[in-house]
């Protein structure tokens, strides 16, 4: 017993560390996100989440599975030298397919707006959004080689000052009276590259940013490992951001907007899952005998145990959260996101319990899960959203995540057998 307790200490910490900043991001990102909503009519609220939407739909380009693979094999490094290779062909990776995603967007935004939105949003506006698809991508390999070293003190750190910058630059355009969509947009561009000036600091010299010098001989190596898990990433970011997509597409955007102020309460409980992820990821990575991950996932699902009943304790008061925080025109996203909240509860035990499958190199069994819970997503989607709108959205999710508990559940049951 008093073994295990010493075992927990370590990830208690880890997440507590993280915690500590995501809470500082939590609090000026509330105040940051009710000041947009209060400024947003519901419509241009909707017109804003379906920008984002768009931009979270071609991150499985940019993203393609090499940050699992940067992590799993940064962590797992038999030599410092060898880290560093894998980090210089891993920033090549971001550089090229950062690229190609922002490109893809620019290019299809005219046909998607026109085809699928029908009009409701300025194609011009996605394309300056894309370019949040390079910038990013950019700032997530400081923060995807932190966490692979478990540096979580940057970490948090960097988690703080994007924070503080946004929330300072959304407060400045809502006190002059320009808070609107295009500076909003223009925010989410340009803010990763101010971050990542600072953030890079905190790695290793041999480990910053060096464009010219990432021609690395580990692409190779990451991107057989990535191959699987670029399918279970595209599959789990269209999932992700496929009830905006569908409510989009078959209702208006007010509706759109009402939904996007649930999500966007929702978000700030990621400051939770945000910390338990970031910590366990690199720590299943480190493990390779059976006996040591069956340990890990012991910890890990009484970690996530605690900090579930936490959360579900939000769930009555939904309601006047919502009209407290965002106004009374966003006040029929209470259900939506009580509904919501359950499926990120399930969600938040079943992801850190599936990190066992990296280093036991079961990722085809993640890719097929996450395809199989798109297939379903979409279809209970396509179904529900037409007759219920935001709730059919809400209960689709919620649906999609109680089937991805059930996969990861069997998948990790039948590897540590």
């Amino acid at each position: 017993m008093r073994a295990e307790l010493v075992a927990l200490r370590r990830p208690f910490r880890n997440i507590a560390l993280l915690t500590t900043g995501n809470v500082v991001r939590l609090g000026v990102g509330l105040v940051a996100s009710v000041l947009t909503y209060r400024a947003l009519a519901p419509t241009n609220a909707g017109r804003l989440a379906i920008v984002v939407g768009l931009v979270s739909v071609f991150s499985f380009v940019a993203e393609f599975g090499f940050r699992d693979a940067a992590v799993n094999e940064i962590a797992g490094a038999a030599s410092p030298a060898e880290a560093e290779s894998v980090a210089r062909s891993f920033l090549m990776a971001k550089l090229l397919f950062g690229t190609l995603a922002a490109t893809l967007l620019a290019g299809l935004a005219g046909w998607i707006v026109n085809g699928w939105y029908a009009g409701a949003v300025q194609p011009d506006l996605v394309r300056f959004a894309a370019l949040a698809l390079l910038t990013g991508g950019l700032l997530n390999y400081v923060q995807t080689l932190l966490e692979a070293r478990q540096t979580f003190g940057a970490l948090s750190v960097i988690s703080m000052l994007q924070g503080l910058l946004r929330a300072g630059a959304i407060g400045l355009l809502f006190l002059t009276g320009r808070l609107a969509l295009w500076p909003l947009i223009g925010l989410e561009v340009a803010l990763p590259l101010v971050v990542l000036a600072f953030g890079q600091r905190l790695l290793p010299p041999a480990l910053r940013p060096r464009p010219l010098a990432s021609l690395g001989a580990q692409f190779g190596r990451l991107w057989r490992f990535s191959r699987w898990i670029a399918v279970a990433a595209t599959a789990s970011t269209i999932f992700l951001s496929l009830d905006v997509v569908l409510l989009g597409h078959f209702r208006p955007a007010a509706e759109v907007g009402v939904y996007g102020a649930a999500l966007a309460l929702l978000a700030k409980f990621e400051v939770v899952q945000n910390a338990i992820l970031t910590s366990a990821f690199p720590e299943a990575c480190r493990y390779r005998s059976r006996e040591d991950l069956r340990a890990y996932v012991r910890r890990s699902l009484q970690v996530t145990g605690l900090a579930s009943i936490a959360l579900l304790l939000v769930v009555p008061i939904a309601g006047p959260l919502l009209r407290t925080l965002y106004g009374a025109p966003y006040a029929g996203g209470a259900l939506p996101f009580a509904i919501l909240l359950v499926g990120f509860v399930v969600g938040l035990n079943a992801q850190p319990t599936a990190f066992v499958l990296y280093p036991l190199q079961r990722v085809r069994w993640i890719a097929a899960g996450d395809v199989l819970q798109l297939l379903f997503m979409s279809a209970v989607g396509l179904w529900l959203i037409p007759l219920l709108g935001a709730l059919g959205a809400a209960l689709a999710v919620l649906a999609t995540r109680l089937l991805g508990a059930g996969l990861t559940t069997a998948f990790v049951t039948r590897a540590l057998r």
